[in-house]
């Protein structure tokens, strides 16, 4: 209902990049109100709390739906019809796995520092890691969807 606006979008790569940005820096907004919260926390900023750990899910949520859409857009529009299939199955598999595996790392990490750190510290992993990517793979920034390169 939403993405109708989303077709116009000429530099996917460079949509996406920001959405997960974006993505990283709410999961870590949210840790960081973990943080902030603590076991000790007066009741009347617990509200206060929720209501800023739900916004910054809320936010997450909606990069992680925008980052979803362009990059579904680029992998059925750059792909050679010959290797489509087998480019879906490998993207089925990371977007199965690879949360999973997110959780396993973050529920380890959480046991040491805490799971509000484990947030933040993910958080801002993810969105260092991912511009180290863009940083060496200057062709997704490029992303051009007037002009499609496989």
């Amino acid at each position: 209902m939403l993405s109708g606006g989303l077709v116009r979008m000429r530099w996917q790569g460079r949509i996406i990049v920001w959405a997960i940005t974006s993505w990283g820096l709410c999961i870590a907004a949210f840790g960081a109100v973990l943080v902030a919260v603590g076991p000790t926390t007066p009741d009347g900023v617990v509200w206060a709390a929720v209501a800023a750990a739900v916004l910054a899910l809320a936010l997450a949520g909606a990069s992680d739906a925008i980052s979803s859409v362009f990059r579904q857009s680029i992998l059925q529009t750059a792909t050679p019809d010959h290797l489509r299939g087998r480019l879906q199955g490998v993207f089925i598999v990371v977007v199965a796995g690879g949360p999973r595996l997110g959780e396993l790392v973050l529920g380890g990490e959480a046991s040491w520092i805490g799971e509000g750190w484990a947030a933040v510290v993910g958080g801002l992993a993810c969105v260092a890691v991912l511009w180290v990517v863009v940083a060496t793979q200057r062709r997704f920034w490029r992303y051009d969807a007037l002009h499609p390169e496989p």
